[in-house]
């Protein structure tokens, strides 16, 4: 069977988890092939897959904050945005020929697969938004209020909307819950299949007994502050070494004016979750991707949302009912230097929720997934 992927290319986040089920439907003798646009695309022309370029969409901001009032004064060009990506779509699909779409937040998609035939399921973690409650403005309100009903009436245009998490963790509008299966994290790896800190420490030469933090901020622009507030108290930071991943736009050589000895500054890596069990506490925005990924190792950590940014904030406070998860803020230095210490200091001590792990252990995303679009009747969980 044919596949055509299309995926949200705002971050990485959602590529990553996308080339993980990919390799998992190619292993099963699929044919895949992807489009996206921005880091998103970047990202996956790191593979060898076949790749279609949509047309770009981005939010406002400044660093560590996305400005919602301008992004949705920008937004006048989305019905145009929209249209022409439909059009780009339409071309795609006739190119690819694919037996099936499945579109990963990218919700114009959906609509040119229908009016073209073509079966389609969706991936998103994220169905109730809520970026209106950063503002006062009632017309975002009803934008907001717009945008909800316009994506249910898509969704409800799919085959399945598939939900990389297990039950409990997202909301579902009650028009789309008969649509609805919970998958699971679409994982790389099953933890079980990743070396043992030590092996991967004796992989990476890293020193058994070093103090070793990773920090990453994904595909977005968004965490550069982040990276630059890490650097400037890294001498104070209690670690031997700081790895930090800059992701696809920000490049490394953007920072300077710390130990080299101590902190590693890097820009990509295939296997980030590697790096992450290593570590003895991972710093990260709060992506839904890797959050999951830290679940699964788990690793304790220090999750920082974008300001403004809705979904992030979510992912945040869900992490917390794990046991791993300590949360803060992306431009308060001092405060995160505590936490980080802190966090050191106490590290044998945190332990993860065995009741969440335990099920959060029992969902395979990938096989999920895979069982769903070859007609399964029911989603099988690993035993």
């Amino acid at each position: 069977m044919k596949i055509l992927i299309s995926t949200c290319g705002v971050g990485i986040g959602h590529a990553s988890r996308d080339i993980a089920l990919a390799q998992y439907l190619e292993q099963n003798q699929h044919e895949i092939e992807f489009a996206s646009y921005g880091s998103g695309l970047k990202y996956l022309k790191k593979f060898s897959y076949k790749t279609y370029n949509l047309p770009p969409m981005n939010f406002e901001g400044k660093e560590g904050e996305i400005n919602i009032e301008e992004s949705i004064k920008q937004s006048k060009d989305i019905p145009f945005t929209f249209i022409k990506s439909m059009y780009k779509e339409s071309r795609i699909i006739k190119k690819s020929k694919p037996d099936i779409i499945i579109s990963d937040s990218h919700y114009s998609m959906p609509i040119t697969a229908k009016f073209l035939s073509i079966p389609c399921y969706i991936i998103t973690n994220d169905l109730t938004f809520g970026f209106s409650k950063s503002t006062d403005l009632k017309g975002i309100k009803y934008f907001e209020k717009g945008i909800k009903k316009f994506i249910i009436e898509i969704t409800k245009g799919c085959k399945k909307i598939l939900i990389p998490d297990i039950p409990g963790n997202i909301q579902i509008p009650d028009e789309i819950q008969n649509k609805t299966s919970h998958v699971g994290p679409l994982l790389h790896n099953h933890s079980e299949d990743i070396d043992t800190k030590d092996k991967l420490r004796q992989k990476y030469n890293f020193k058994k007994k070093e103090k070793i933090i990773t920090v990453t901020i994904g595909g977005s622009e968004f965490g550069k502050i982040l990276i630059k507030n890490i650097c400037n108290i890294s001498d104070q930071i209690k670690a031997d070494k700081i790895i930090i991943f800059t992701g696809l736009e920000i490049k490394k050589d953007a920072f300077h004016d710390f130990d080299e000895n101590k902190v590693i500054i890097k820009d990509f890596t295939h296997n980030l979750v590697e790096w992450m069990k290593l570590s003895d506490l991972t710093i990260t925005l709060a992506g839904h991707t890797t959050s999951m990924e830290l679940i699964s190792i788990k690793k304790p950590n220090i999750m920082i949302p974008i300001t403004n940014h809705v979904e992030q904030e979510k992912n945040a406070n869900r992490m917390k009912q794990y046991g791993l998860t300590i949360t803060s803020e992306i431009n308060n230095p001092q405060k995160l230097l505590y936490q980080i210490n802190d966090t050191l200091n106490n590290i044998q001590n945190i332990q993860i929720n065995p009741e969440y792990y335990n099920t959060f252990i029992e969902y395979d995303g990938r096989k999920n997934v895979h069982n769903i679009i070859t007609n399964f009747n029911e989603i099988k969980q690993i035993q």
